[in-house]
């Protein structure tokens, strides 16, 4: 497994250099989570008894349907230019690849979210206080999840004629319980709650990042020679 890490982290690094250049993920994944959260404080309401489960079900609304156009764009860029018989002829192993692609589209997706969260508790009025550690731990736990199963999905609808509408199709009904744990974890945080108040949220988080992270590192070879 050591012999993966190091041609994944260049894998990685030449998904944010190319991305530095071209900022095409960032601006157009940043502007759709932006406005998705913009228009839904200004659609539901900001105060009452269900006001944290609302607005946390709307933040990963934005955070899920953001990650999959990242995630969809990140490998069609890799498909356009012809990358992907590149990776494949090259020594890497396989394995080294899924960990390369999953931790750029992390990076590229935490960087939306750090920008996103802050405009969203601003917007709707929320003051976590101390739930703070723990917005921020279910934020990477569920994107996490998210990526792993995203990287893997749209390695397999790139080469498709639709994979603009494969990839949400094949993934979001495979995200529901990590969305659903997201949301409750969220829900809690926002209410001020410490870490300890949702730790059994963040063990669910925790044990499907593992299984899906380990599920893509299994099936990613296999994908690529299909």
């Amino acid at each position: 497994m050591l012999d993966w890490i190091g041609p994944a982290m260049v894998i990685a690094a030449k998904d944010l250099r190319l991305e530095m250049r071209t900022k095409s993920i960032l601006s157009s994944v940043g502007l759709f989570a932006l406005l998705v959260v913009v228009v839904a404080s200004f659609s539901f309401p900001a105060t009452g008894a269900g006001k944290n489960g609302v607005a946390a079900g709307l933040l990963w609304m934005s955070f899920l349907f953001s990650s999959l156009l990242g995630m969809g764009r990140s490998f069609s860029l890799e498909d356009e230019e012809a990358c992907i018989e590149g990776l494949m002829a090259s020594p890497a192993p396989r394995e080294s690849i899924y960990l390369g692609k999953l931790l750029a589209n992390l990076l590229f997706i935490g960087a939306v979210e750090a920008v996103v969260l802050p405009a969203f508790l601003i917007l709707f009025q929320l003051e976590p206080g101390r739930g703070i550690p723990l917005l921020a731990l279910t934020a990477f736990l569920g994107t996490l999840g998210i990526v792993a199963l995203g990287t893997l999905f749209s390695a397999m609808a790139v080469k498709t004629r639709t994979r603009e509408a494969i990839l949400p199709l094949l993934v979001m009904p495979l995200c529901v319980p990590i969305v659903i744990a997201a949301v409750k974890a969220t829900e809690t945080a926002l209410g001020g709650a410490a870490l300890s108040a949702s730790a059994s949220w963040l063990y669910l988080l925790a044990g499907f990042d593992a299984l899906l992270v380990t599920v893509g590192l299994a099936a990613f070879p296999y994908v690529l020679d299909e």
